[in-house]
């Protein structure tokens, strides 16, 4: 069985000496940060730090050499083994014909020591928490193994047609159909700033109406009169929304420059890889028939833009991760894209799952705030009679009572308006398609979610009501897909009941 490549030791020992530093000042930092710390005490304390250090830091290098000399791969003629693990040794073999993910990742202290990271996926739900095979090579080995075992896997599965096609790029920065230009990749950014800077400027400015409310009630003298407190506190929460604003975009334009730097797809017979990112580049590789759903979704600032994302979730597909302990869940497919070019940018990757237009829609409105408001109308009461009954105990002003009743009523209120409308919207949005054995779902409020998945990948209908909604014909559908995680329930809400019937009737074996 050969073993992972050196590299491997070299590259985490170098991230090793940074959490050792981290660990020691982490337990010392009272010896070196306290008022009373003065030149003698710190040098006093360094030989204790320079031990812990020594200490911890061999820790980790008898850890990372056991697991080099305990882990490794062989691949044989029909399936591929490994071995990993020091406390807890795992022993892996996975048959060609049972891959449905292979996944590659480099970050950046991976690409200075020339290795990167193989993860190899059944898609099973036993092993949802992590892939099944992860292999450490250098970079050269790695790609070789990546063609080599979608080969294997290729001999062992055929296509359906009985055809083989031709490797061809789909999406890609020099394709005509979708390019994630510099252009969009700004504007992405600017929509995402946007999106955040919108919801914390309106609490913003709602906190500065009900605050200014009970200082006018109140009278009091902080900050001068009530029109230098309005200006203050407008100014100030202006230039919070644009520091957070400025970080935000720093943070945005990294992740969409960096983290989608050469963003292609390809596809090659039954497999479609994903290609993407500048100091860690992933290149994820997943079968075409263990996609469980596409989901476009739409934020409120996208959807008044007429912007999208578009989203998909593989049956079982973990993260290529060194530490194999991650799931991915959704994974990006198309990070920004008009959503007039869904159904052809999905036409041309994946069209089995253009979603169908809507059929069916919302048949009442008041079941979407009934609950909230019984739910938050008791708390809402308990709260406003607690805080009243503690300051009458306690022989509070009257014009004090009377402020914190209408603050407490002034939140309430604006927390059901902002309720309101997110119900309209979901209203508006809930309901489903049916068409040639696929089901498309649309639902949120705020956040507009288009759902597409196979009636293959449906094993379970919940048809969810209460005696009141039952006596009226509606209900909430819940459909659970193939799947190892919470992620498996698409929800579709006040609905006429019957559809959980049509529904059953797509259910497979």
């Amino acid at each position: 069985m050969k073993r992972f490549d050196k590299g491997y030791i070299y590259s985490s020992l170098l991230t090793d000496f940074f959490y050792s530093v981290v660990l020691v000042f982490f337990f010392l930092r009272d010896l070196f940060f306290n008022e009373e710390s003065s030149p003698n005490t710190i040098a006093t304390a360094t030989p204790f730090f320079v031990i812990g250090f020594v200490v911890i830091y061999l820790c980790f290098v008898a850890y990372r050499i056991l697991y080099y000399r305990m882990s490794g791969y062989e691949l044989t003629d029909k399936e591929i083994k490994c071995n990993r693990g020091v406390l807890f040794k795992k022993r892996s073999i996975l048959d060609y014909k049972k891959i449905h993910a292979i996944n590659k990742k480099q970050g950046i202290i991976h690409r200075i020591f020339g290795i990167a990271v193989l993860t190899v996926d059944s898609g099973s739900a036993n092993t949802s928490h992590q892939a099944e095979i992860t292999i450490i090579e250098k970079n050269t080995v790695v790609d070789a193994l990546l063609s080599e075992l979608n080969a294997l896997k290729k001999n062992t599965i055929k296509d359906d047609a009985g055809e083989v096609r031709r490797e061809e790029v789909l999406l890609s920065n020099k394709d005509s159909l979708y390019r994630f230009t510099s252009a969009k990749k700004m504007l992405y950014t600017l929509i995402n700033i946007a999106s955040t800077a919108f919801f914390t400027a309106l609490f913003a400015v709602l906190a500065i109406i009900i605050l200014g409310v009970c200082k006018a009630m109140l009278q009091l003298d902080f900050l001068g009169t009530l029109g230098q407190y309005f200006l203050y506190a407008i100014l100030i929460s202006v230039g919070g929304v644009l520091l957070f604003s400025i970080f935000s975009f720093i943070g945005s334009i990294i992740h969409s420059f960096i983290g989608y730097y050469n963003f292609t797809i390809t596809q090659n017979d039954n497999n479609i890889q994903i290609s993407y990112g500048l100091l860690e580049k992933h290149t994820n590789t997943f079968s075409y028939d263990r996609i469980k759903a596409v989901k476009v979704s739409q934020g409120l600032v996208q959807r008044i833009l007429g912007f999208a994302s578009i989203k998909l979730e593989v049956i079982g597909y973990t993260v290529n991760s060194s530490d194999d302990s991650k799931n991915a869940g959704l994974g990006v497919l198309i990070p920004f894209c008009k959503y007039n070019e869904i159904d052809e940018i999905l036409g041309k990757v994946l069209p089995d799952y253009i979603p169908s237009e809507k059929q069916t829609k919302s048949v009442s409105f008041f079941p979407f705030v009934s609950w909230f408001l019984l739910i938050f109308g008791i708390i809402a009461g308990v709260i406003l009679a607690g805080s009243v009954t503690v300051m009458a105990m306690l022989s509070a002003p009257s014009k004090i009572i009377s402020a914190a009743v209408l603050a407490i009523s002034g939140l309430a209120l604006i927390v059901i308006v902002l309720k309101f409308v997110s119900a309209g919207l979901s209203y508006h949005t809930n309901g489903l398609a049916i068409h040639d054995g696929k089901i498309t779902t649309y639902s949120g409020g705020f956040t507009k979610n288009i759902t597409v998945f196979k009636a293959k990948n449906l094993i379970a209908v919940e048809n969810v009501t209460t005696p009141l909604r039952k006596k009226h014909g509606i209900a909430s559908i819940v459909m659970h897909l193939k799947t190892n995680e919470s992620s498996n329930e698409v929800k579709v809400h006040i609905q006429k009941d019957t559809l959980s019937d049509e529904i059953e009737k797509m259910l497979t074996v």
